[in-house]
């Protein structure tokens, strides 16, 4: 290995955007670290790809990949942390210990990296946080994702102000609809309890929000061009919009809440609900 290498550490690259950013990091001559709770679930191969298996619910499993990251390469170039699922269903009907494993992944599990990272991160360093339009347009049956990924953007404009005395740059990307097993996992989360209740009339407007990212979703590859991009620019931005609907959805957040409200309530039946108790 040369001196002159770069290195990216990327999360959740068993397929979907974390496979594209992984492939599209190679191309660029990055070195890449690809990391999955799961090292072969990874199917790419090539000469400078490290598998590396990360729990992203293990603090500790976090803290010692990247003591270990640190010994072997030294500098981190580019942390991309992309792994992260949607927990869908009506508020009602979420346990606490649901939305907790939510945030721990969406939320918290970057932060950790980009902390237990610290001593790899140096001037010139990016990270790239991979966030969602959903943390500005909550729609229902969604709360627990759209909260997790508005704390993900909070925790990011932090981050970014604080680590730029540093030299360390961080970018979120507000996300559209990418083509992923995104709404297979949001369909496997999805519980009896979920769909019962007050809600059980609801039943198929709880699973449609589930396969909602997949509808003229954009094709991965196409993503991770755009993102790596704008991390290589000069002034890399704050934020960068990506995928099919960014724009649209992020514009509709900037309507007045009665407007919105009345919009997705229609759009996923709940102006049909009728009731005096829960």
């Amino acid at each position: 290995m040369t001196d002159s290498f770069k290195l990216a550490l990327i999360t959740g690259c068993s397929s979907g955007l974390g496979k594209a950013l992984a492939e599209q990091g190679l191309a660029r001559g990055y070195h890449v670290v690809a990391t999955a709770r799961r090292p072969e679930s990874i199917t790419l191969e090539h000469p400078r790809l490290h598998k590396r298996a990360l729990d992203l619910n293990d603090p500790e499993h976090i803290r010692t990949l990247c003591t270990q990251l640190h010994e072997e390469f030294g500098q981190i170039d580019l942390l991309i942390n992309n792994a992260g699922f949607g927990l869908m269903g009506p508020m009602l009907e979420i346990s606490p210990q649901k939305l907790a494993e939510q945030f721990q992944t969406n939320s918290i599990a970057p932060l950790e990296l980009v902390q237990s990272a610290r001593q790899s991160l140096k001037r010139g360093s990016t990270v790239v946080n991979i966030g969602s339009v959903s943390a500005s347009l909550v729609t229902p049956f969604a709360g627990s994702y759209c909260a997790s990924k508005a704390a993900l953007h909070a925790l990011s404009d932090a981050m970014r102000m604080e680590l730029a005395p540093f030299g360390i740059r961080v970018m979120v990307v507000r996300a559209g609809a990418i083509r992923s097993k995104f709404a297979e996992r949001a369909e496997s989360e999805l519980t009896p309890q979920q769909t019962q209740g007050p809600y059980q009339p609801l039943q198929q407007a709880i699973a449609e929000r589930a396969s909602l990212s997949q509808q003229n979703a954009s094709d991965a590859d196409d993503v991770a061009k755009r993102i790596f991009d704008a991390s290589e620019q000069s002034r890399c931005p704050a934020y960068v919009g990506v995928a099919n609907g960014h724009r649209r959805l992020y514009s509709l957040s900037k309507l007045p809440s009665r407007v919105t409200d009345w919009l997705l309530s229609r759009r996923f039946k709940l102006s049909t609900l009728h009731g005096d108790e829960l």
